[in-house]
């Protein structure tokens, strides 16, 4: 069973017909009608924190006197509840965690709508655009930094620019990789017949000939050997170990 507030409260609320005064009566009230029924007063005591919140809100209770009536349904209340109070210094949850956080304004209730309104003519859905900009221009520097370092090195074989990047030609890499495929796999060589008329007609290949015994010599872009003994089809590697 509840128990009744002390009398400081009275005292306080001693000013008759105000919202203050009498809401402070109507605690009283609740518990003398709900003495025997702990969980009817607790339903009617949160009912009664849900209209002092709407009188605050009217401007009918100041800060001090919305915590007051408060404080005093907190001290009748049959299952011993904190409700929210104005003049809190600070949250126990953040208190100490948190260093120089902001301080908390406690103004009125505000209503959702007004929150979700535009304060000025300014287009709602720009959330996030002024930095999605600062991003694709951040990310567009460095791309352009980023070619011309590959330019000074000698990384492309033509020249990059900034609107319209100019790549090596697209017949001359599908050939390499032609060649570099037929060498690991084992396949013949598409241009080892090419290669061999040429030097029979006594035409001089870069990285290419024959040796006295027959063989053929063949050199890649890497710099690495590969041999063909007569009458076979396949390249091997040559290991100079």
């Amino acid at each position: 069973m509840a128990k009744k507030k002390g009398g400081f409260g009275r005292f306080l609320g001693a000013i008759t017909g105000t919202p203050y005064e009498r809401l402070l009566k109507q605690v009283d009230k609740l518990v003398n009608e709900f003495q025997d029924d702990d969980r009817k007063l607790a339903k009617n005591l949160n009912k009664l924190v849900n209209m002092v919140g709407t009188q605050y809100e009217e401007e009918n209770l100041d800060e001090e006197e919305h915590d007051l009536i408060i404080e005093a349904i907190e001290e009748v209340d049959p299952e011993g509840r904190s409700f929210g109070k104005l003049s809190d210094e600070e949250d126990s949850f953040y208190a100490g965690s948190v260093p120089d956080a902001p301080e908390l304004k406690r103004e009125k209730r505000a209503n959702l709508d007004d929150l979700m309104q535009s304060k000025g003519d300014e287009f709602l859905g720009s959330y996030g655009r002024d930095e999605f900009e600062e991003f694709k221009a951040r990310i567009s520097d460095d791309f352009i930094a980023e070619s011309d370092d590959a330019i000074r090195q000698g990384d492309h074989e033509a020249d990059i620019v900034t609107e319209n990047r100019v790549f090596a030609d697209e017949d001359e890499e599908l050939e390499r990789l032609k060649q570099q495929i037929s060498q690991e796999s084992g396949m013949v060589d598409p241009n080892a017949e090419d290669e061999a008329e040429a030097a029979e007609d006594g035409e001089e290949v870069d990285g290419y000939s024959i040796d006295e015994n027959g063989v053929e010599w063949f050199e890649d872009e890497d710099g690495y050997w590969w041999f063909r003994e007569e009458g076979q089809d396949e390249w091997q590697p040559y290991d100079e170990d």
